[in-house]
């Protein structure tokens, strides 16, 4: 499948429930937010946007972002749909790979892996690392028409324009779900990468402490996290 023009799409906003403003803690002597980018800023085959909310608790995250010289979009601060909706648009993009801005380990030699495998794909509404990569190593690739056609229908619950691609999981079967698969030569990992919780965020900043910069392998990483 020709995926066009390729936008990774990272979101975050400050008003997290159970770990507030966890975007902007310090991780690895940045903020996490800035170490996810530095992480993705090597990607060849996409464009980098960063998107949060236009609510004035964010300004600082959006005004950070920008003075790191990534492009920064804000729209709804609930309706997800809507924002990536809108995102996508502006930017002109006809494939979106979402990452979180809680998975702060997510680079773009694994981005690329991914859009290597999608290109294969006959035809797909949504492409997957859940359930085969390690938690927190994620992304979800679908072609922005998707989202366009989701932002206009009228039968989506309030969860559901919430969290992006949730209808399309609970809609399995009208639906063209892919799973994305890691590197052979990953180590089996038991470990969640992802920051929700202090304790996340506490073991998360260990484990980047363990390396000398931001551009470790997945690989090193994993296998170090499992010691």
């Amino acid at each position: 499948m020709k995926l066009g023009k390729v936008g990774i799409i990272v979101a975050a906003r400050t008003a997290s429930t159970r770990l507030p403003g966890k975007a902007l803690l310090p991780f690895g002597g940045t903020p996490m937010i800035l170490f996810l980018l530095e992480r993705l800023r090597p990607l060849c085959d996409a464009h980098l946007v960063f998107a949060t909310t236009e609510l004035e608790s964010d300004d600082r995250l959006a005004a950070i972002v920008r003075d790191c010289g990534v492009p920064v979009f804000r729209g709804s601060a609930n309706d997800l749909v809507a924002r990536y909706y809108a995102a996508a648009a502006r930017f002109g993009f006809d494939t979106i790979g979402r990452v979180t801005g809680d998975c702060p380990f997510v680079n773009a030699q694994m981005v690329e892996h991914c859009l290597a495998q999608a290109v294969d794909f006959d035809d797909f509404d949504l492409a997957t690392t859940k359930g085969s990569f390690p938690v927190g190593l994620d992304i979800e690739l679908y072609p922005a028409s998707v989202m366009a056609q989701l932002n206009q229908q009228n039968d989506l619950t309030e969860s559901h324009r919430e969290h992006l691609t949730l209808y399309i999981y609970d809609n399995r079967s009208s639906m063209r779900v892919h799973s994305l698969y890691p590197p052979a030569d990953w180590p089996v990992a038991r470990q969640s990468f992802t920051v929700d919780t202090r304790a996340d965020y506490d073991a998360a900043v260990a484990l980047a402490g363990r390396f000398p910069n931001s551009d470790t392998p997945l690989k090193d990483l994993i296998e170090r996290a499992a010691t």
